[in-house]
C-alpha cells in the first residue's frame, strides 16, 4: 500500500536570499537519496517559508521490493585450468564474494561467459530505511553559510528547533544532535506558537492555516503581487514589475499582509533613486509611481508585515517613522555632498584603497584617464574623447561622498547628480552614470557611446588590476565578479559595433599599473595578458554557443586568434553561413589535409624555379589569384564574400594531391610545396581553423 511521507525541518528565520535554494535542494536531494535506495515513489514536492523547510512525497511503497543482484568475476577461460579445477582468480572471485566456489554460476555476456554469483536480496521495510536517510538529507542541504549553535557540532544555515516526520501516518524517530522528531509542528511565532499534531498532509494544511502560515512560497508571492497592485491602484499609482523584490518580500513572512505608508512630499526633491534605493534596498518596501507619469515617484510606499494585525494605522506609522528618519539622513547627506565641487572629492580618493597591491582608487583614476584617452581615440571620437577623459577622471568621485559611503548602491548614480550640479557637460555625467553598468549579467547596457567607453574602460582596468595581482577566478569563487565584468565588456562592444583590440588594451592596462607600482609585476606582464585573453576568449566562447552558434565553429574562428570581438563574432556568423553550402564538406577534407601536412609549417617564400608539375604550378597561380581577393574582402570586414573566394582554390588543392608528390626526394622541391601549402593555410587561417570543424 502506498503511503505519504512529512517532512518538516522547523528553525530560526532563515535568511531571504538562502530560501529558494533551499526549498529546490531538499526536493531534489530527497529525490536522489530514495532512488538511491530502491524506493519508488508518485510524486515529489517541497515547500518553504522563514521558520521552516517542507518536504512531502506521495506513493512511498511499505518496503522495499526484492532484489537479485549479479556480481561477475573472471572469464571462464581463465577462471579454471586444463583439468577443470579453479584458478587462482576464480578462487579469489570466491572469497570476495563470501560464497563457496560451488556457488558460482556461469553466465553470458557479450565479451563470452564469465563467473558470477546472484544474490536474492529481501527489500527492507521503508520506515526502517527513512530513518536512516532522513537524518542525513536535514544536515547535507547545503547553504553559502552554516552556523552551529550550543554545544553540538551539527551545521545549519539557522538553529534547528524542531523537526516534523511522518510516513503513512506514523512518526519516523531519530536524533540530530538533542533534537528528536515528533509528529508536532507549530504556526506563526506569534499569532499561533502552541504545537499541534499531524497524521497526514490535510491535517498539515489545515494546521497552517489555523496557525496563520502560508506554506506555498508561490501562494505567498501571488498573493502579495496581487494585493500590493491593487492597493497602489487605489492610491492612483502602480507598482513597477521588481522579481527580485517581489521575492525577497515572500521570502521574509509567513502570512503577509500588505499596509501602506506616506511620506512627506518635500522628500520628493531628492534625485528619486535615492528614495527608490532607501525604500527597496534598505527598507523592503514598495515604492509607487504615478499612473499619468510613469517616472514620477508619488509620496507614498507599500510594505508587507509579516503578522496580522487590528489596528493597521499604528503599524503603518511605526514604518513611516523610520523611513522618515532614513529620508532625512539622505538629504543631509545630500545637500552637504554638494556643497562642494565634485572635483574637491578627488583627493579623498589617495586615502582610499582600490587593491592593496595596485594603489589606492586615485591611482585607479589616473589609469583610467589614460586607457580612456587611448580608446577614444582608437575608436575615433577624436575631439570627443575629451568627454570621455574628464568622466573618467571624475568617475569614481562620488565614492568619497557622504551619499554613497551610506548607500554604495547609487555609485554612479549619484556621481551623475553631483557632476550636473557642479557644472559638468550633459555628456560627462551621462557617462559618470553609466560606467558600471552592466550591474548584472543580463543587465542594462550603456545607452550612450560615451558611457559604454568608460564602463569598457573600468572593467579592463578591473579585470587588469585583479588578474596581476593574482585573484583570479577559480571554478568556485569570483568575488570580485570578473566573469560579469568580462561579458560586459563583450555584450557592450558587440552592442555598440565597437572594434577593439583587447590584446592591445590590456597591455595598456597593465603597463601602467606596472608604472604605477614601480615595476612590480614587470616580470609577469605577458603570462598576465595572456591569461586575460584566454579568460575573455572563454567567456566569448560562452556567449556565442549561448546565442545558438555551433561549438565547432566557435572554437575554429578562436583557435587562429581571439582579439578584436565584433571581427570574431562577424567571422562565426560568416563561417556559419558558408557552412550551409552543399560542397562544404568536400572542401573542409581537402583543408583539414592541408593542415595535417604542413602542420607548424610558416610557409616560406615560393620559388618558381622549383614548381615542376603543372598541378602545383595551377595551384601557385589560383593562390595568388585567390589571396588577393580575399585580403580585399578581409580589409573590408566581408569575410562570407572572402571564404567564397577561398573556395576556388578546392579545385586545384584537389588536383595537386591526386598529382603531386609533396614529400618529394629532392628537398627544395619538397620545401617549396610545404611552403605552398603552409601559404593556404595560413590564408584560411585569417578566418577560422577548418580543421577544428565536424565535416
Amino acid at each position: 500500500m502506498a503511503k505519504e511521507l512529512i517532512l518538516e525541518i522547523g528553525t530560526e528565520e532563515i535568511p531571504a536570499g538562502f530560501l529558494d535554494y533551499a526549498i529546490a535542494d531538499l526536493s531534489s536531494l530527497a529525490k536522489k537519496a530514495l532512488e538511491e535506495n530502491s524506493l519508488n515513489f508518485e510524486s515529489i514536492e517541497s515547500h518553504g517559508t522563514p521558520r521552516r523547510l517542507t518536504l512531502r512525497v506521495e506513493g512511498l511503497p511499505e518496503k522495499q521490493e526484492d532484489r537479485t543482484e549479479e556480481a561477475f568475476g573472471p572469464p571462464i577461460k581463465i577462471a579454471f585450468d586444463d583439468n577443470g579445477n579453479p584458478t587462482k582468480p576464480a578462487l579469489g572471485f570466491a572469497k570476495a564474494q563470501g560464497v563457496d566456489i560451488k556457488k558460482l554460476t556461469t553466465v553470458k555476456r557479450d565479451r563470452g561467459e564469465f563467473l558470477a554469483v546472484k544474490r536474492k536480496i529481501k527489500g527492507q521495510k521503508t520506515d526502517k530505511i527513512l530513518k536512516e536517510i532522513l537524518p542525513s538529507l536535514i544536515t547535507s542541504l547545503p547553504f553559502r553559510k552554516s552556523m552551529k549553535w550550543g554545544d553540538g557540532d551539527v551545521t545549519f544555515v539557522r538553529p534547528l528547533r524542531w523537526i516534523l516526520a511522518i510516513f503513512g501516518g506514523k512518526t519516523i524517530t531519530f536524533n540530530i544532535e538533542n533534537l528528536k522528531s515528533s509528529n508536532k509542528s507549530y504556526g506563526h511565532r506569534f499569532m499561533h506558537p502552541k504545537a499541534f499534531k499531524v497524521a497526514n498532509w490535510d491535517e498539515y494544511l489545515e494546521g497552517m492555516k489555523e496557525g496563520y502560515v502560508i506554506i506555498d512560497q508561490k501562494k505567498r508571492r501571488e498573493t502579495i503581487n496581487t494585493e500590493t497592485a491593487e492597493l497602489a491602484d487605489k492610491i492612483g499609482g502602480y507598482i513597477p514589475e521588481d522579481a527580485d523584490l517581489l521575492e525577497t518580500v515572500s521570502n521574509l513572512v509567513e502570512i503577509p499582509v500588505v499596509l501602506k505608508g506616506n511620506f512627506e512630499e518635500d522628500f520628493l526633491s531628492l534625485p528619486k533613486e535615492v528614495l527608490i534605493s532607501v525604500m527597496k534596498n534598505h527598507q523592503k518596501y514598495f515604492p509607487v509611481f504615478s499612473k499619468t507619469n510613469k517616472d514620477e515617484l508619488l509620496p507614498h510606499f507599500i510594505f508587507v508585515c509579516g503578522t496580522p494585525v487590528d489596528n493597521t494605522d499604528v503599524v503603518s506609522k511605526g514604518n513611516e517613522r523610520v523611513i522618515r528618519a532614513r529620508f532625512t539622513d539622505a538629504r543631509f547627506f545630500y545637500d552637504d555632498d554638494k556643497s562642494a565641487p565634485l572635483w574637491d572629492k578627488l583627493e579623498d580618493l589617495r586615502g582610499m584603497v582600490y587593491l592593496s597591491d595596485v594603489g589606492s582608487y586615485y591611482d585607479k583614476t589616473e589609469r583610467l584617464k589614460i586607457l580612456a584617452n587611448e580608446i577614444g581615440n582608437n575608436l575615433g571620437f577624436e575631439n570627443n574623447t575629451r568627454h570621455i577623459v574628464r568622466a573618467a577622471f571624475l568617475s569614481k568621485a562620488d565614492l568619497a561622498t557622504q551619499m554613497v559611503f551610506e548607500f554604495p548602491e547609487l555609485q554612479g548614480i549619484m556621481g551623475k547628480y553631483y557632476a550636473e550640479i557642479s557644472g559638468e557637460t550633459p555628456e560627462v555625467a551621462k557617462a559618470i552614470e553609466e560606467h558600471y553598468m552592466p550591474t548584472g549579467r543580463d543587465g542594462d547596457l550603456p545607452e550612450t557611446d560615451y558611457g559604454s567607453v568608460l564602463s569598457i574602460v573600468d572593467k579592463i582596468d578591473n579585470i587588469a588590476s585583479c588578474f596581476i595581482s593574482g585573484l583570479i577566478p577559480t571554478g568556485t569563487s569570483d568575488p570580485y565578479a570578473l566573469r560579469r565584468q568580462a561579458i560586459g565588456i563583450i555584450n557592450i562592444v558587440l552592442e555598440k559595433n565597437f572594434h577593439v583590440s583587447l590584446r592591445k588594451f590590456f597591455e595598456i592596462s597593465l603597463k601602467s599599473i606596472i608604472d604605477q607600482t614601480e615595476s612590480k609585476f614587470s616580470d609577469s606582464l605577458d603570462n598576465t595578458l595572456e591569461t586575460i585573453i584566454a579568460f575573455m576568449a572563454e567567456r566569448f566562447r560562452n556567449i556565442m554557443t549561448a546565442e545558438g552558434y555551433e561549438q565547432d565553429v566557435v572554437e575554429a574562428v578562436i583557435s587562429v586568434g581571439f582579439d578584436d570581438i565584433l571581427d570574431s563574432k562577424r567571422k562565426i556568423e560568416a563561417l556559419t553561413e558558408f557552412r550551409k553550402a552543399t560542397d562544404f564538406e568536400a572542401l573542409g577534407s581537402a583543408f583539414k589535409r592541408v593542415v595535417n601536412i604542413v602542420k607548424d609549417h610558416s610557409g616560406n617564400d615560393i620559388s618558381d624555379n622549383h614548381l615542376i608539375e603543372d598541378a602545383e604550378k595551377q595551384l601557385h597561380i589560383s593562390l595568388n589569384d585567390v589571396r588577393k581577393k580575399v585580403e580585399a574582402k578581409i580589409v573590408d570586414k566581408n569575410y562570407l564574400d572572402s571564404l567564397l573566394h577561398m573556395k576556388e582554390l578546392k579545385e586545384p588543392v584537389d588536383k595537386f594531391f591526386d598529382n603531386v608528390m609533396v614529400m618529394d626526394e629532392d628537398p627544395k622541391i619538397k620545401e617549396n610545396r610545404l611552403s605552398m601549402l603552409a601559404h593556404i593555410k595560413n590564408l584560411f587561417f585569417k578566418i577560422a581553423d577548418f580543421s577544428k570543424l565536424n565535416t
